[in-house]
């Protein structure tokens, strides 16, 4: 297995049967190892620096009806909310109080945020922080809107392939969205000049390893400047709701996989993690994760934004705290950025 991780640090890839072994033989050694390597590869591509992004989800609201995801469009029980752009603002200033001025915002796909709405909210966000780094997750948009977004300074666009096998794709999300069109719409951020991010969820249903390689394999290929993975986490009243969470030991695997295969990547440890994984977003960092997403501290908020439910097991999880988070980093011998 070690022989595996070597190949894949030399070359960047293994082949199909090799690939199959090192996911389907995981065991504690061959994870050491991996994530030592992949540690190893950050430490000389990243240096010390773990970049903190502070979330903004700027709405609850979705056009379309995906089956794990709480937000979708069909979910009557769904908190809905909309942020004007004061308020994205305020929380953005909330978080540069604490030292952090790299900001994802981040919302269902929803048509009320126009092309220049957003464009103003750019505009207020860059005055208010000087300087501030920028990545949007807003869903699939208009080549037009993308342009004039990337002319206004933002940094990276996220948007989750979710399955590059396209029966799979068809399981997990609604009639209406298309495989192609996602791939296409990737290429295209790509070619105006995003860091683009993509990626999918461990363990979510009707998932195989066959599936999980042809999804690495998509992203090795495509040359994702952002690896956006996470765990399957259960939402309520999605058909989904009943199902098991994705292992978060495995996605951690995964990521750390990612580090040898895309060594320059950003590769995101989502708070997700935390839901499958005890301190899963400071395992993913162990694992060759170098940016980490930080929460709103505000409850109300994040409860409203119900992607998934903030909960261990039975136990509800606290919310952020940046300083402490700062800390658990620093143990680790890295610096926070």
């Amino acid at each position: 297995m070690d022989t595996f991780v070597n190949k894949l640090m030399a070359v960047g890839n293994l082949g199909k049967e090799e690939f199959t072994e090192l996911l389907k033989f995981r065991n504690i050694e061959t994870t050491e190892y991996l994530n030592e390597k992949a540690c190893l590869v950050r430490q000389k591509v990243k240096g010390n620096k773990i970049q903190l992004w502070g979330r903004v989800p700027i709405s609850s609201y979705c056009r379309y009806d995906c089956k794990m995801c709480g937000l979708r469009r069909d979910n009557q029980f769904a908190i809905r909310f909309r942020m004007e752009t004061s308020l994205i603002v305020d929380c953005c200033l909330d978080f540069a109080r604490r030292g952090i001025t790299n900001f994802l915002l981040e919302s269902g796909d929803d048509t009320y945020y126009t092309e220049q709405w957003v464009e103003e909210i750019l505009t207020a966000l860059k005055d208010a922080v000087k300087g501030c780094r920028i990545i949007l997750a807003l869903g699939e948009k208009t080549e037009s809107a993308y342009r004039r977004w990337r002319a206004n300074g933002v940094e990276g666009y996220l948007l989750r392939h979710g399955s590059a096998e396209e029966q799979h794709f068809k399981k997990i999300y609604p009639s209406n969205m298309s495989l192609l069109l996602r791939k296409q719409q990737l290429w295209q951020l790509k070619n105006i000049g995003y860091k683009v991010g993509t990626g999918f969820l461990i363990g979510i249903p009707y998932q195989g390893i066959a599936n999980v390689l042809e999804d690495i394999q998509f992203i090795k290929s495509f040359g994702a400047s952002i690896v956006d993975m996470g765990a399957f986490v259960p939402a309520r009243h999605t058909p989904f709701e009943r199902e098991r969470s994705g292992n978060g030991d495995m996605t951690t695997y995964i990521m750390a996989i990612f580090r040898l295969m895309l060594p320059d990547a950003m590769i995101i440890a989502n708070p997700t993690l935390d839901c499958v994984l005890r301190d899963g977003r400071m395992q993913a960092v162990q694992a060759g994760a170098d940016a980490v997403i930080v929460d709103l501290d505000i409850k109300a908020v994040i409860e409203g934004y119900g992607v998934y439910e903030r909960k261990n097991g039975r136990f509800l999880l606290p919310m952020d705290q940046v300083d402490e988070i700062r800390g658990q980093i620093q143990v680790m011998g890295l610096d926070s950025d």
